[in-house]
C-alpha cells in the first residue's frame, strides 16, 4: 500500500487597501491595517473553494485533478492565518494559485505563503512564533508612541 504524502502551507491574508486606513491618524500603526482581521464570513470551506477555483482558472482541468485532495486544515479570521494541505508533488502549483487570488468577498487581498513543511506540527510552530513576533512588534510600536 502506498502512503499519500502531503505538504502543509502556512499562509497569511493581507489587506493592502483597507478602507479604514487613515495615514493622518498617528495612533493606528499601518502594520495593523495591513494585517487586519478577516471578515468572519470567510470560512475554511470558502477558502478551499476559492483556491480550487484559482487552480482551475490558472492550470485547467489537469491542475484541478492533481490537487483534488486540497483542504484547509485551519483558518483563524482574527489573525488571517491559515494552514492548507495539498499533494506533495504539486504544492508549488497550489502556491502559485494562492498568489493569483486577488480578492475575497469583494475585498482586495494579497495571500502570502509563509512556510511549507511536510508536517502540520512544524507549520503550527511557525504560525505561533510569527504570531508572538507580531504581538511584540505591535506592543513596541504602541508603547513608543505613548
Amino acid at each position: 500500500m502506498v502512503r499519500i504524502k502531503s505538504r502543509y502551507l502556512l499562509f497569511n491574508i493581507l489587506y493592502p487597501n483597507t478602507p479604514s486606513s487613515n495615514p493622518s491618524d498617528p495612533t493606528i500603526p499601518t502594520h495593523l491595517d495591513f494585517n487586519s482581521p478577516t471578515d468572519p464570513a470567510v470560512t475554511p470551506q470558502l477558502l478551499a473553494s476559492l483556491i480550487r477555483d484559482a487552480v482551475l482558472l490558472q492550470f485547467g482541468d489537469w491542475g484541478s485533478g492533481v490537487t483534488s485532495s486540497l483542504s484547509v486544515k485551519y483558518f483563524s479570521p482574527t489573525t488571517s492565518t491559515g494552514i492548507l494541505r495539498c499533494p506533495r508533488e504539486h504544492h508549488r502549483l497550489v502556491w502559485a494559485a494562492l498568489t493569483f487570488i486577488k480578492e475575497i468577498l469583494g475585498k482586495p487581498v494579497v495571500i502570502r505563503v509563509v512556510r511549507v513543511s511536510g508536517t502540520i506540527k512544524k507549520v503550527e510552530q511557525e504560525g505561533i512564533k510569527r504570531a508572538k513576533e507580531e504581538i511584540r512588534l505591535v506592543r513596541r510600536v504602541c508603547f513608543s508612541r505613548s
